[in-house]
């Protein structure tokens, strides 16, 4: 279903850049019906001549790839030119004698390969550099590791105003994709505000963990924790592996739709891999400013944003060059969409057809700096929110209390069965004054429990604690005279393990009336798909796909579920999920 909606979806295009194409008997693009579902069938084309790159070759025409960022599918690359009677050309850095090379570091074997190129020594810097700026970084390929402090903060800039914002959807454990511009910023910022130990960053062309290099060199990252090919990062997006997504975005129209692939009739760039990332995300952010093209904005002492010169190219338009993204066919698919701006907030929603305007910054006039710089007229939000003060100040934002939520938040008691949960991910402990705090917290909340019920079962999540390590003997200590005085028994759990032992104890416990309430977010007696996808995310940290969304709703983005089918279709979807 990727593409649905979108310029190459038969019913809007097919993909065809012009009118040639548009003629052609060959079209690459079909629709096509399976088990009731319509589906876009993409045409695989045959390949005459590849190109692709390495470090070392044999004399044999092996290729391995130790000196490369990134793995970029040179292996399925060949074989698709010769299974296509096609030719393959690599290009590389040197020669090695034959069978002098690991066979397990091999990427290429050779009889893939027809012929090898070697640039010359003296050429390498230009020929063979590792991006358009940068020689050769051992910390991009995974050899060293960089120092974390090296990373310096992004300077005050519309740039990180709009990355501020929004750096505020990150939660702990998310899988997070970056594109291009200014969502390489959110990458900085996470570093600023102590968040990449505690996300993975991800890019499309393979790599997991670290942080994304930016600008030109962007694709690989600084320090990463795993590299794969770039086929099989998509097969994990196409999936719903990711929890969020931030991207740019070049238009954006009275429906949410945006386009990032044509700038011009004559100016085609083309959508890369926007639209699957865009359509198999839960939570998807578009970033961009309100105006461009000599847009000048500062902030204030105080938190306030100032407009000194407006852009003048609109971004906002009534309709868009292509549709890259279908704001309809995200309402369909239950998704969160939300579009940031330096000095406003919009998403797109099935409350309403068109964009809603949630936040605007402080310091601006809504009329005159936000709603006159739209060709299109949103609908203001009744409940229309300042954006965080702290988003403009020079200062490090100390967002924790919000990413993380507070520490008494950590705690969840199950009385019937007198078990704690309590969750430890995000907290830092680096001096004796986060220690007696810590220490004092546990034994307020324990005790209260304790004077109550007695000693208590424990389930403790320790993925994500950063402890300073002069500080483990004392930490151990103490964790152990809490253990005597307070538990029966203790078992300790990493992430996922933690998450799925206290949603066996939801599921137990759960209050039907109360829970959709909650998922009832526009209190209209029903709840969407949308409203569903992001409350089984906030109260059980457990993702819906889209084929489980479409068994609930039929693929009607307007249809609710009601109160009294609410429960059985909650249970049902929980008994599933413990199954998987």
């Amino acid at each position: 279903m990727v593409g649905t909606g979108t310029f190459v979806d038969p019913d809007l295009g097919g993909g065809t850049c012009n009118e040639a194409a548009r003629k052609s008997l060959f079209q690459p693009v079909s629709k096509i019906d399976i088990d009731g579902q319509q589906n876009l069938l993409y045409k695989a084309l045959p390949i005459n001549v590849a190109i692709i790159r390495a470090t070392t070759a044999d004399t044999s025409g092996n290729l391995t790839i130790e000196r490369e960022s990134l793995m970029c599918d040179q292996m399925n690359t060949a074989m698709a030119a010769r299974n296509s009677g096609g030719i393959v050309i690599a290009q590389v850095m040197r020669l090695a004698k034959n069978g002098s090379l690991n066979p397990k570091q091999v990427a290429v074997p050779a009889p893939l390969v027809d012929c090898v190129v070697v640039v010359d020594e003296e050429d390498q810097d230009e020929l063979h550099s590792m991006s358009f700026v940068e020689r050769y970084n051992p910390s991009l390929t995974g050899q060293i590791r960089s120092p974390e402090d090296a990373i310096a903060p992004l300077p005050m800039s519309q740039r990180k105003v709009i990355a501020r914002r929004a750096f505020f959807e990150l939660k702990p454990d998310m899988v997070v994709n970056l594109g291009i511009g200014l969502p390489e910023g959110v990458a900085r910022v996470a570093a600023e505000e102590d968040m990449l130990d505690y996300i993975t960053l991800s890019t499309e062309p393979g790599v997991f963990g670290g942080l994304p290099a930016s600008g030109h060199s962007f694709g690989p990252a600084y320090n990463p924790a795993a590299v794969i090919e770039m086929n099989q990062m998509f097969d994990f997006y196409d999936g719903g592996g990711l929890d969020i997504s931030f991207l740019g975005a070049a238009q954006i129209s009275p429906r949410g739709d945006v386009n990032v692939s044509r700038m011009s009739k004559d100016r085609l760039t083309g959508p890369g891999g926007f639209i699957d990332i865009s359509q198999s995300t839960d939570v998807v952010m578009f970033m961009s400013p309100l105006t461009a093209s000599g847009l000048d904005v500062t902030t204030t002492k105080n938190g306030k944003l100032i407009i000194n010169k407006e852009g003048s190219i609109k971004k906002f338009v009534n309709m868009v060059g292509e549709v890259t993204f279908s704001g309809d066919e995200a309402v369909r698919r239950g998704q969160k969409v939300l579009y940031v701006t330096e000095r406003a907030v919009f998403r797109r929603s099935s409350h309403h057809p068109v964009l809603e305007l949630i936040e605007i910054a402080p310091g601006v006039d809504l009329q005159k700096d936000v709603l006159n710089q739209i060709e299109f007229e949103p609908v203001v939000s009744s409940n229309l929110k300042l954006m965080d003060r702290r988003i403009f100040l020079e200062k490090k934002m100390n967002a924790a209390s919000e990413i993380f939520g507070s520490f008494k938040d950590r705690f969840s008691y199950h009385a019937e069965d007198n078990v704690m949960f309590l969750n430890l991910c995000g907290i830092s402990l680096n001096s004796d004054e986060d220690m007696d705090w810590y220490f004092r917290c546990l034994r307020e909340t324990f005790g209260e429990v304790k004077s109550e019920h007695g000693k208590m079962n424990m389930v403790i999540n320790y993925d994500g604690l950063n402890l300073n390590g002069s500080l483990e003997n004392r930490y151990w200590q103490e964790t152990q005279e809490i253990a005597n005085e307070f538990y029966l028994n203790v078992r300790r759990f990493a992430g996922g393990a933690f998450h799925h032992a206290q949603l066996g104890k939801k599921l137990e416990t759960l209050d039907t009336d109360k829970l959709f309430r909650e998922f009832d977010s526009n209190d209209n007696g029903s709840v969407n798909a949308t409203e569903l996808r992001e409350g089984f995310r906030r109260e059980f940290c457990r993702r819906l796909t889209q084929k489980e969304l479409d068994q609930v709703f039929g693929g009607d983005a307007e249809h609710g579920i009601s109160k009294k089918q609410f429960a059985f279709v909650v249970q049902e979807l929980l008994e599933g999920g413990r199954k998987q």
